[in-house]
């Protein structure tokens, strides 16, 4: 299974155009293997956050680039939280959450 199919199993079908917004954020990346998800998706939110705030795109008609970065950032935490054969996804979760923090704030700080 590629990152792609695991976003596309967990995305409502009424929502195809925010499908592929994420799929669109995670480019390439989308064909890597599954169990690198949630890294993945942190690292497109965090382009997407990057690309957004550096060009200035804070209005209503950006609203679902913004949906985006929020949906990219929730898989990729709904993905570390995943228990794995090697145990329960606490510690990738609090690592990736820690990693995402300082991600999206660096470039929150960087920018605004």
């Amino acid at each position: 299974m590629t990152v792609r199919d695991w976003i596309v199993s967990r995305t409502p079908t009424t929502l195809p155009e925010l499908t592929q917004r994420i799929l669109e954020a995670l480019g390439d990346d989308a064909s890597a293997p599954d169990s690198r998800a949630g890294e993945l998706c942190l690292a497109a939110a965090a382009r997407s956050l990057e690309t957004l705030v550096s060009e200035g795109r804070f209005d209503r008609r950006h609203a679902l680039d913004l949906l985006t970065i929020d949906a990219l950032t929730t898989f990729a935490y709904e993905h570390a939280s995943q228990p794995r054969a090697t145990g329960t996804g606490k510690v990738r979760l609090a690592d990736l959450a820690r990693r995402g923090a300082v991600t999206l704030g660096h470039t929150l700080d960087q920018r605004v």
